[in-house]
């Protein structure tokens, strides 16, 4: 069993209401070496968020592809008006995250 899976079985288990999900991951760039190493492997993430939405699917909760909302696939890179500085969950980027997992996680 993966550690995500340990993880959501255990709140599952100890929390049953709480709301679980789990999100692709963004590229980021070698510059502002965000998410410590994942700036030296970003060609994988495509790869990682197959494996995360699989894991979803098996851990039965929701997969929010947030790399399909903010990255141009043109160039694999984040989408310029979402970027401040590298930093994607600023500004514009923090507003697009909460339109795309708001609905997820309250109730209306």
């Amino acid at each position: 069993m993966s550690q995500i899976g340990r993880i959501t079985r255990k709140i599952k288990r100890d929390s049953p209401k709480t709301k679980l999900y789990l999100q692709s991951i963004l590229p980021v760039t070698d510059h502002y070496q965000m998410f410590g190493g994942h700036t030296k492997h970003w060609q994988e993430v495509g790869e990682i968020n197959e494996r995360l939405k699989g894991l979803a699917q098996e851990e039965k909760v929701t997969y929010i592809d947030l790399y399909a909302h903010f990255v141009d696939p043109s160039t694999g890179k984040m989408r310029t008006e979402y970027t401040n500085d590298g930093l994607h969950l600023l500004g514009k980027g923090y507003k697009k995250w909460v339109e795309i997992v708001k609905p997820y996680v309250i109730k209306k």
